[in-house]
């Protein structure tokens, strides 16, 4: 009965001595539980809060409109015109399209300005304080008596005073002057066309850009990685391969009066 006596105690001291290891292992299995539970619940809530962004987004889609004439500059909401565009011109971000508004809005036709200020605009407009990115998308002919904005990308015919646009593809004629990103076509214009990249033929009394490929025809003709032909009064390059024909010539390798190789 002493020996009974003394194992009972033994085990109830072996409890005791265990309970609060005992205790702390439910409080952590708990505590894991419940952190589970709780990202469990985050990412519910996050899957449902995407899920509305996204049915959000699919609104707006849906709720920017295609037609076949509108006025410019064109509304937010107008996301296509296919046919005639007409007013006041284009506009990417400069005068009155929203800074939010950053998708690409398109004309697929005529694109027709009656902007009596293109002359002031061609005085004072600055295209490098605008933001670098296509907004506004031309596909087919454009008249205007002043020019596109930067920002603007146009394919096909354009004549115009001036064209500080983005990228343009086609043919492309100016009364005054080009300062566009890129070039793809050919370019007339009377006073100069400039550009960071051109492919084919650039003709102007002044033509500079950074990376030719092609043809420049005028009285002064720059570029600084060329490819193809320069032809004019003063040619230079600081890397040209291909032929220079002029008073005066310049590339990366040698200067020379006439032609230049």
């Amino acid at each position: 009965m002493v020996f009974a006596i003394f194992t009972n105690v033994e085990i109830y001291f072996n409890f005791f001595s265990h309970s609060g290891e005992i205790v702390l292992w439910v409080a952590l299995s708990y505590n894991l539980k419940l952190a589970i539970m709780k990202t469990k619940l985050f990412l519910i809530i996050a899957v449902c809060f995407n899920s509305f962004l996204f049915c959000q987004d699919s609104l707006k889609v849906t709720h920017q409109e295609v037609r076949l004439a509108a006025i410019t500059p064109l509304n937010n909401k107008i996301s296509m015109v296919n046919g005639l565009a007409f007013g006041l011109g284009l506009d990417s971000q400069y005068l009155f399209k929203e800074e939010t508004a950053l998708y690409l809005q398109k004309v697929n036709g005529l694109n027709l300005e009656i902007n009596p200020l293109g002359i002031l605009f061609w005085l004072f407009y600055d295209p490098t304080k605008t933001a670098n990115v296509e907004i506004v998308q031309v596909n087919g002919l454009n008249i205007s008596p002043a020019g596109y904005f930067r920002g603007i990308s146009h394919n096909g015919f354009s004549i115009s005073l001036y064209n500080y646009g983005h990228t343009m593809n086609g043919v492309m004629g100016s009364l005054a002057n080009f300062d566009i990103e890129k070039g793809n076509g050919a370019f007339v214009a009377i006073l100069g066309v400039s550009s960071k990249e051109m492919k084919g033929v650039s003709f102007s009394a002044f033509n500079n850009t950074e990376i030719l490929r092609g043809v420049q025809i005028g009285f002064v003709n720059k570029n600084v990685d060329g490819k193809g032909l320069q032809f004019g009064l003063v040619n230079k390059s600081n890397k040209m391969k291909g032929l220079q024909i002029g008073f005066w010539n310049k590339n990366g390798k040698r200067t020379l009066p006439l032609i230049n190789f």
